[in-house]
């Protein structure tokens, strides 16, 4: 995960949430990707470089192995990225901060952030350091999973996020992220919303979430479920809802 300029308390709630969480993290997100076809929505070639930011542990950095020249995973937490060299031996790893990458400017032909910027309190920043690492004709992915339009609804969701994980900053809407990535100096050149639909069991994987804070997540659902625009019904056995993620793609201006 990525934080730009955290305050040592949140930097500490990261490290420490996906340090604990690491190895369920990894078997829970393995194909979470794979039908999204980002190989194509993003336009990769053979001799591209792609960086992502708050790369975990590979497995959507991963999807690039055999498209891409240079794959570069960036992240907070080392023992996320031990486990992306156990998985992904073709990446290169950087333990470190989003908002301060050591590459130089020009440099990548795809910067990408995929389930990250959620966790991120002030986005901008972050991305016009990825802007910044760009080659002239690069182009910026992100992946994130967005809330309704709704303010109400975005609020209720954003409260059960971070019952469920602490190191949640803000999911936002579809216009919200359109906003930030525009400040950052780019157009955007395609985007698109993809909605999934999830069982709790598979979002609050046992082993990797304390009991109490599952317990905690289904007592929430239960009283406010409904407020959240998460869609959230029972089937009878377990809870289930619709998970929303936006994928966005976004290059520098041309010439006026």
């Amino acid at each position: 995960m990525s934080e730009n300029h955290p305050t040592r308390s949140h930097r500490q709630t990261l490290t420490a949430e996906f340090a604990r969480a690491a190895a369920g993290f990894d078997r829970r997100t393995k194909g979470r990707f794979d039908d999204l076809g980002v190989l194509d929505f993003a336009e990769v070639g053979p001799g591209d470089a792609v960086l992502e930011v708050g790369a975990g542990t590979g497995n959507f950095l991963g999807l690039f192995a055999h498209a891409a020249r240079l794959l570069v995973a960036v992240d907070l937490s080392p023992v996320m990225l031990g486990l992306a060299r156990r998985s992904h031996p073709r990446l290169g790893l950087i333990t470190g901060d989003g908002a301060r990458l050591p590459l130089r400017s020009g440099s990548v032909e795809l910067v990408t952030s995929a389930q990250t910027l959620h966790h991120v309190a002030r986005p901008l920043e972050i991305l016009k350091e990825m802007v910044r690492v760009m080659t002239p004709e690069g182009r910026l992915l992100i992946v994130d999973q967005v809330a309704t339009e709704r303010f109400e609804e975005a609020v209720v969701m954003n409260e059960l996020e971070v019952v469920r994980d602490p190191s949640h900053a803000a999911s936002r809407p579809p216009s919200a992220l359109r906003t930030v990535v525009k400040a950052a100096g780019l157009d955007i050149a395609d985007e698109r919303i993809v909605e999934v639909d999830e069982r709790f069991s598979e979002w609050m994987l046992a082993g990797e979430f304390p009991p109490e804070r599952i317990d905690a997540v289904q007592a929430f659902i239960g009283r406010w479920g409904d407020a959240t625009g998460m869609g959230w019904r029972h089937d009878g056995r377990e809870w289930r809802f619709t998970r929303r993620r936006m994928m966005l793609l976004a290059q520098r201006p041309g010439p006026s």
